[in-house]
Protein backbone atom coordinates (compact mmCIF):
# COMPACT_ATOMS: atom_id res chain seq x y z
CA UNK A 1 0.00 0.00 0.00
CA UNK A 2 2.75 2.36 0.97
CA UNK A 3 4.56 1.64 -2.29
CA UNK A 4 1.38 2.36 -4.28
CA UNK A 5 0.99 5.69 -2.50
CA UNK A 6 4.62 6.56 -3.20
CA UNK A 7 4.29 5.63 -6.86
CA UNK A 8 1.06 7.66 -7.18
CA UNK A 9 2.67 10.63 -5.43
CA UNK A 10 5.78 10.44 -7.64
CA UNK A 11 3.61 10.14 -10.75
CA UNK A 12 1.52 13.15 -9.73
CA UNK A 13 4.69 15.16 -9.04
CA UNK A 14 6.15 14.16 -12.41
CA UNK A 15 2.97 15.29 -14.19
CA UNK A 16 3.06 18.64 -12.35
CA UNK A 17 6.74 19.11 -13.31
CA UNK A 18 5.97 18.31 -16.98
CA UNK A 19 3.08 20.80 -16.98
CA UNK A 20 5.30 23.50 -15.44
CA UNK A 21 8.02 22.85 -18.03
CA UNK A 22 5.50 23.00 -20.92
CA UNK A 23 3.98 26.25 -19.60
CA UNK A 24 7.45 27.75 -19.12
CA UNK A 25 8.53 26.92 -22.69
CA UNK A 26 5.30 28.27 -24.16
CA UNK A 27 5.68 31.54 -22.27
CA UNK A 28 9.35 31.81 -23.21
CA UNK A 29 8.61 31.22 -26.91
CA UNK A 30 5.65 33.61 -26.79
CA UNK A 31 7.89 36.38 -25.38
CA UNK A 32 10.52 35.72 -28.07
CA UNK A 33 7.89 36.12 -30.80
CA UNK A 34 6.53 39.33 -29.27
CA UNK A 35 10.02 40.77 -28.87
CA UNK A 36 10.78 39.97 -32.53
CA UNK A 37 7.64 41.70 -33.81
CA UNK A 38 7.96 45.27 -34.99
CA UNK A 39 4.91 47.40 -34.42
CA UNK A 40 4.44 49.84 -37.32
CA UNK A 41 2.59 53.11 -37.01
CA UNK A 42 -0.21 53.85 -39.48
CA UNK A 43 2.14 56.26 -41.26
CA UNK A 44 4.90 53.65 -41.62
CA UNK A 45 2.40 51.06 -42.86
CA UNK A 46 0.94 53.39 -45.50
CA UNK A 47 4.44 54.13 -46.81
CA UNK A 48 5.89 50.60 -46.65
CA UNK A 49 2.87 48.88 -48.19
CA UNK A 50 3.29 50.83 -51.45
CA UNK A 51 6.51 50.42 -53.41
CA UNK A 52 5.75 52.93 -56.17
CA UNK A 53 8.77 51.89 -58.24
CA UNK A 54 7.39 48.35 -58.52
CA UNK A 55 3.63 48.75 -58.17
CA UNK A 56 2.46 52.23 -59.16
CA UNK A 57 -1.33 52.80 -58.84
CA UNK A 58 -2.97 51.94 -62.17
CA UNK A 59 -5.82 54.47 -62.35
CA UNK A 60 -6.40 58.16 -61.57
CA UNK A 61 -8.75 57.08 -58.76
CA UNK A 62 -6.08 54.82 -57.20
CA UNK A 63 -3.49 57.63 -57.39
CA UNK A 64 -5.78 60.16 -55.68
CA UNK A 65 -6.85 57.58 -53.08
CA UNK A 66 -3.24 56.88 -52.14
CA UNK A 67 -2.41 60.60 -52.10
CA UNK A 68 -5.38 61.14 -49.76
CA UNK A 69 -4.11 58.32 -47.49
CA UNK A 70 -0.70 59.99 -47.33
CA UNK A 71 -2.33 63.37 -46.63
CA UNK A 72 -4.40 61.89 -43.81
CA UNK A 73 -1.22 60.51 -42.23
CA UNK A 74 0.59 63.84 -42.60
CA UNK A 75 -1.79 65.60 -40.23
CA UNK A 76 -1.94 62.91 -37.56
CA UNK A 77 -0.17 63.58 -34.29
CA UNK A 78 2.72 61.38 -33.24
CA UNK A 79 4.69 61.48 -36.49
CA UNK A 80 8.46 61.66 -36.17
CA UNK A 81 10.61 63.95 -38.33
CA UNK A 82 11.52 60.88 -40.39
CA UNK A 83 7.84 59.99 -40.84
CA UNK A 84 7.10 63.46 -42.20
CA UNK A 85 10.15 63.36 -44.46
CA UNK A 86 9.15 59.90 -45.77
CA UNK A 87 5.57 61.09 -46.39
CA UNK A 88 6.89 64.08 -48.33
CA UNK A 89 9.13 61.89 -50.50
CA UNK A 90 6.35 59.38 -51.15
CA UNK A 91 3.71 62.01 -51.98
CA UNK A 92 6.03 63.78 -54.46
CA UNK A 93 6.32 60.53 -56.41
CA UNK A 94 2.61 60.89 -57.22
CA UNK A 95 3.03 64.42 -58.59
CA UNK A 96 3.55 65.42 -62.22
CA UNK A 97 7.07 66.60 -63.11
CA UNK A 98 5.68 70.06 -63.93
CA UNK A 99 4.28 70.38 -60.40
CA UNK A 100 7.39 68.91 -58.76
CA UNK A 101 9.55 71.47 -60.59
CA UNK A 102 7.78 74.33 -58.79
CA UNK A 103 9.56 73.49 -55.50
CA UNK A 104 12.76 71.78 -54.48
CA UNK A 105 12.45 68.80 -52.13
CA UNK A 106 13.60 71.03 -49.26
CA UNK A 107 11.04 73.76 -50.08
CA UNK A 108 8.26 71.17 -50.32
CA UNK A 109 9.21 69.62 -46.97
CA UNK A 110 9.46 73.03 -45.32
CA UNK A 111 6.03 74.08 -46.63
CA UNK A 112 4.57 70.76 -45.53
CA UNK A 113 5.93 71.15 -42.00
CA UNK A 114 4.41 74.66 -41.77
CA UNK A 115 1.02 73.34 -42.89
CA UNK A 116 1.23 70.44 -40.41
CA UNK A 117 2.13 72.89 -37.64
CA UNK A 118 -0.84 75.09 -38.59
CA UNK A 119 -3.18 72.09 -38.55
CA UNK A 120 -1.87 71.10 -35.11
CA UNK A 121 -2.27 74.62 -33.68
CA UNK A 122 -5.85 74.77 -35.00
CA UNK A 123 -6.52 71.22 -33.70
CA UNK A 124 -7.45 70.09 -37.22
CA UNK A 125 -7.06 66.66 -38.76
CA UNK A 126 -8.40 64.63 -41.69
CA UNK A 127 -10.96 62.19 -40.30
CA UNK A 128 -11.80 60.42 -43.57
CA UNK A 129 -12.00 60.86 -47.33
CA UNK A 130 -14.09 59.63 -50.24
CA UNK A 131 -12.75 59.50 -53.80
CA UNK A 132 -15.02 59.74 -56.85
CA UNK A 133 -16.18 56.41 -58.20
CA UNK A 134 -14.40 55.17 -61.32
CA UNK A 135 -17.42 56.13 -63.43
CA UNK A 136 -17.13 59.73 -62.21
CA UNK A 137 -13.59 60.18 -63.52
CA UNK A 138 -13.55 62.62 -66.45
CA UNK A 139 -11.00 61.58 -69.12
CA UNK A 140 -10.03 64.04 -71.86
CA UNK A 141 -7.18 65.15 -74.12
CA UNK A 142 -5.43 68.48 -73.60
CA UNK A 143 -4.60 70.75 -76.54
CA UNK A 144 -1.04 69.44 -76.23
CA UNK A 145 -2.34 65.91 -76.87
CA UNK A 146 -1.65 64.78 -73.29
CA UNK A 147 -4.10 62.32 -71.74
CA UNK A 148 -5.77 64.02 -68.78
CA UNK A 149 -8.22 63.04 -66.06
CA UNK A 150 -10.11 64.92 -63.37
CA UNK A 151 -11.96 63.65 -60.32
CA UNK A 152 -13.04 64.72 -56.87
CA UNK A 153 -12.04 63.75 -53.37
CA UNK A 154 -14.20 64.80 -50.44
CA UNK A 155 -12.25 65.15 -47.22
CA UNK A 156 -13.99 65.13 -43.84
CA UNK A 157 -11.95 67.24 -41.46
CA UNK A 158 -12.21 67.85 -37.76
CA UNK A 159 -11.42 71.18 -36.13
CA UNK A 160 -11.72 70.83 -32.38
CA UNK A 161 -15.10 69.15 -31.94
CA UNK A 162 -16.51 70.44 -35.25
CA UNK A 163 -16.54 68.34 -38.45
CA UNK A 164 -16.69 69.86 -41.93
CA UNK A 165 -16.10 68.77 -45.53
CA UNK A 166 -13.68 69.99 -48.16
CA UNK A 167 -14.29 68.98 -51.77
CA UNK A 168 -11.13 68.97 -53.90
CA UNK A 169 -10.88 68.50 -57.64
CA UNK A 170 -7.70 66.76 -58.79
CA UNK A 171 -6.26 67.08 -62.29
CA UNK A 172 -3.97 64.26 -63.45
CA UNK A 173 -1.85 63.76 -66.54
CA UNK A 174 -0.49 60.49 -67.92
CA UNK A 175 3.30 60.53 -68.16
CA UNK A 176 5.61 58.82 -70.64
CA UNK A 177 5.61 55.62 -68.55
CA UNK A 178 1.83 55.44 -68.61
CA UNK A 179 1.51 56.53 -64.97
CA UNK A 180 -1.17 58.99 -63.89
CA UNK A 181 0.45 61.88 -62.02
CA UNK A 182 -1.22 64.70 -60.12
CA UNK A 183 -0.80 67.95 -62.03
CA UNK A 184 -2.74 70.07 -59.54
CA UNK A 185 -5.83 70.39 -57.41
CA UNK A 186 -8.28 73.03 -56.37
CA UNK A 187 -10.18 73.14 -53.11
CA UNK A 188 -13.72 74.42 -52.91
CA UNK A 189 -12.61 76.18 -49.69
CA UNK A 190 -9.74 77.94 -51.48
CA UNK A 191 -11.13 80.93 -53.40
CA UNK A 192 -7.74 81.56 -54.98
CA UNK A 193 -7.62 78.06 -56.48
CA UNK A 194 -4.22 77.14 -55.10
CA UNK A 195 -2.51 74.23 -56.89
CA UNK A 196 0.18 71.99 -55.54
CA UNK A 197 -0.21 72.51 -51.82
CA UNK A 198 -2.48 70.93 -49.29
Amino acid sequence: MKNNKKVTLLLAMAIVVVIIVIVFFRLANSNDVNEGEVSLSKTQSVILEHNLEVDYPQSPKAVVKYYAELSQCMYESGNTEKDISDLAVQSRKLLDDQLVAQQTDEEYLSALKKTISKFASEKRRIVSFTVSSSTDVNYYKADSGDEMASLYCIYTLQKGSLNYSDNEEYILRKDGDGHWKILGWQSALDKNGSNGSN
